[in-house]
C-alpha cells in the first residue's frame, strides 16, 4: 500500500488558541481568510448559514483555482478547544474524485500559538483509491499552490484583529 500524498505547514501566531477559535467562529472572518479564491460556501447540513462552525456541519465550498472552479463537499469532523487549551479543527473533503483530510492544530506556547496544518489524501472507497493513484499527487500540488501561505494569512488577520480590539 502506498503512503498517502500530503501537504503541511506551520506558523507561530501571537494569539491564544481560544482567540483563534473565536475568530474562526465568524463566517465573514473565514471568508476573509480564504481570500479571493473563495467563490461561495453553500450550507448542506441543516445549520443556519451563519451558525458557528461545529462538528457535523456540512457545506459545499467553491474556489477559483487558476482557470477552473473547484468544488468540494466538506464535513467538519472535529472542532473545538480541549481542556489543555489546544484547538483542533479537522474536516473531510470530497471533490468527487479525491477525498482528503485537513487537520489544523493550534497549540498554546509562551508567545501565543503554534499552528500546524496537514492535508492528506484519505481514500476510503474503491473508486477514490483508484483515482488517488491517478490524480492524488496532482491534487496535492494544486492545493499546495493554493494554500501556500494560508496560515500566514490567518496569522496576519488574527493578529491585526487582536491589535484593533486592544486599541478599542
Amino acid at each position: 500500500m502506498s503512503m498517502p500524498q500530503s501537504y503541511s505547514q506551520t506558523e507561530e501566531i501571537h494569539a491564544t488558541p481560544k482567540q483563534i477559535h473565536d475568530w474562526l467562529e465568524n463566517w465573514d472572518n473565514i471568508r476573509a481568510w480564504m481570500g479571493p479564491s473563495l467563490v461561495s460556501i453553500e450550507m448542506l447540513s441543516e445549520h443556519p448559514a451563519d451558525a458557528p462552525m461545529c462538528v457535523g456541519m456540512r457545506f459545499k465550498e467553491t474556489r477559483q483555482m487558476g482557470k477552473m472552479k473547484a468544488k468540494a463537499n466538506i464535513e467538519v469532523i472535529e472542532h473545538g478547544v480541549d481542556k489543555n487549551g489546544v484547538f483542533r479543527h479537522c474536516a473531510f473533503l470530497d471533490d468527487g474524485c479525491n477525498q482528503m483530510m485537513c487537520e489544523y492544530t493550534y497549540e498554546p506556547t509562551e508567545e501565543g500559538t503554534h499552528a500546524s496544518f496537514l492535508m492528506y489524501n484519505a481514500p476510503n472507497k474503491w473508486w477514490t483509491k483508484a483515482m488517488c493513484k491517478i490524480t492524488g499527487s496532482f491534487m496535492m500540488k494544486m492545493c499546495a499552490k493554493q494554500l501556500s501561505d494560508h496560515l500566514h494569512q490567518l496569522k496576519d488577520l488574527v493578529e491585526n484583529d487582536q491589535s484593533q480590539t486592544a486599541q478599542a
